[in-house]
């Protein structure tokens, strides 16, 4: 029996509502009602539920903070709001601030109990795996494999058993997908392999909440890919794929340690297949994919659009050339155009769609060792720069894209002309206190690096860069820094919604602004808001 709490600021609701629906016969107990968000609280932080049904519009507290505040405390609690009107603009709220559903009170008792009786499957579901997850997980893995390496028609006893752990039901018509974090590698060199292995499982975890739990697929976790059997109607396929994806790409900004920390995701997408000779083969292609994905990066991608069979690399005498060219911007002390003509190259190598990660890298590192001995020549005291040249070389071979390895390039020009030139310190002061003010005056706006950048008249790459030596601090940490700060005065005025703040000071989705004034602060709004007002 699940538990199942009741808020609602209208008496006649509090005392219907637990008795018009024959609760217990689809499996929940109602563990309580309260007349608004903040008793709803004070009753979570002592009884333990798995459901909420919140009205929208209550004083104190209303049911979207409610819903952000629960899912922030207690997130496997599912909140379902309740409303007498078709408030769509609430409705899209909710989904923002992490609801489980919607029902209108005019829907009357049969919507009742046609939501609950479908969240009871979806509890269910969640319970049943947590049991026993790891051995799940590894059974479904294991057979999984199998099932892909033997190319073969199983015996009925082999289908039996890879039913009966989920991977297969009784639909044999699938598409799958498989995700895979963007610099597997390079997140596991910079971050270490255990936090590598909490991101897999996050990953793991939301493709399983929002795809199996919803009956549209199966996960399967594969080492360093997760891979989705979809299970949807045709015309559901991609609308629904984006979704998924999109989603995930922002809890995984959400997930994020720092600014550096590469959390970037992308998403292969395979053909019907009718049988498991097409699915094993489905799964080679996709696999190929990801093994010949340089260019790509941060994006979804049909196996399709890839030519795995032909292998796009560059001549020597076009890498003379660019070594030349670049060169040549180095010994003019030109860094700005020298970082955008890296960019323009970028560019041209995604363009030309090359899959030689290699080739690529052993450019960016020949490219590093050339600067290195040209400020030898030139005089300069190189030891310490010689240091974070091997580090960065190191770096550049765990590097799986284009972007990522032109990112470091970058970062390592910029360190660069920090020997090659007498910077005027001043000037870069003038710069940093420019953007600092432009911050100030626009943080609620969706501003980002490149914008900053282009109004105070210098590359983004070397903006970061002063931003890190003058103030010690990356763009987006005193981006997040100012609008906490004005998130923290707004709070102490209770006419403001915690929901409307989150729009104030520039962040669209509340349940994100809600997480990310937690991680800096240590309390959610409301904890705040309780903790300092008047």
């Amino acid at each position: 029996m699940y538990k199942l709490l009741i808020v609602e600021d209208e008496e006649i609701f509090r005392r219907v509502l637990p008795t018009i629906i024959d609760w217990n016969s689809i499996g929940f107990e109602v563990a309580g009602v309260c007349e608004n968000g903040y008793k709803a609280l004070e009753l979570l932080d002592k009884t333990e539920v798995d459901a909420i049904l919140t009205d929208i519009r209550m004083p104190v507290l209303n049911g979207l903070e409610l819903a952000m505040e629960v899912k922030s405390r207690f997130p496997k609690t599912k909140v379902t709001l309740f409303s007498a009107f078709n408030e769509f603009d609430y409705a899209k709220k909710g989904i923002e601030c992490g609801v489980y559903g919607y029902i209108l009170k005019s829907d009357g008792e049969d919507e009742i109990v046609n939501h609950f009786t479908k969240l009871k499957g979806v509890l269910h579901k969640e319970n049943h795996i947590s049991m026993d997850s790891e051995d799940i997980w590894r059974k479904r893995e294991n057979l999984f494999k199998e099932m892909m390496e033997s190319h073969s028609e199983m015996d009925e006893k082999a289908v039996a058993m890879i039913r009966k752990v989920g991977i297969f039901g009784t639909n044999r018509d699938y598409r799958m997908t498989l995700f895979r974090i963007d610099e597997y590698k390079h997140l596991t060199f910079y971050s270490g392999a255990d936090r590598v292995r909490s991101i897999h499982e996050f990953i793991r975890g939301y493709l399983y909440e929002h795809i199996e739990i919803q009956n549209k697929g199966t996960v399967i976790s594969l080492n360093d890919i997760c891979c989705v059997l979809w299970t949807l109607p045709e015309e559901d396929f991609v609308r629904t794929v984006t979704e998924v994806y999109e989603n995930l790409k922002e809890e995984l900004g959400m997930y994020k340690k720092n600014e550096e920390e590469c959390l970037e995701i992308s998403c292969v997408i395979g053909n019907m297949a009718a049988n498991l000779q097409e699915l094993c083969n489905s799964y080679t292609r996709l696999r190929e994919v990801f093994l010949n994905k340089a260019y790509i990066g941060n994006c979804m991608i049909h196996y399709s659009e890839l030519d795995t069979n032909s292998k796009r690399i560059f001549t020597f005498t076009e890498e003379e050339r660019w070594m030349k060219e670049i060169m040549l911007l180095v010994n003019s002390k030109a860094h700005v155009k020298l970082i955008e003509y890296l960019d323009t190259l970028k560019i041209q190598f995604i363009d030309a769609k090359l899959t030689e990660i290699d080739m690529i890298s052993g450019f960016a590192v020949k490219l590093v060792l050339t600067i290195v001995n040209e400020l030898s020549e030139m005089g300069k005291k190189t030891d310490v720069f010689l240091d974070k040249s091997n580090y960065m070389i190191k770096e550049i071979g765990y590097c799986e894209t284009i972007v990522m390895i032109f990112k470091k390039l970058e970062a390592f020009i910029v360190e660069a002309f920090d020997l090659l030139n007498e910077e005027n310190n001043l000037k870069n002061r003038r710069i940093v206190d420019e953007a600092l003010d432009y911050i100030r005056k626009n943080y609620s706006g969706q501003i980002s690096l490149e914008d900053l950048a282009r109004y105070v008249n210098v590359h983004p790459v070397h903006l970061s860069r002063l931003f890190s030596k003058d103030v010690g601090k990356t763009f987006k940490s005193i981006l997040t820094e100012v609008r906490i700060e004005e998130a923290k005065r707004l709070l102490k005025d209770i006419n403001y919604r915690v929901y409307e703040i989150s729009c104030m000071v520039g962040y669209e989705k509340p349940r994100y602004f809600s997480e990310l004034f937690r991680n800096v602060t240590g309390f959610t709004p409301l904890e705040y808001r309780e903790k300092y007002k008047g």
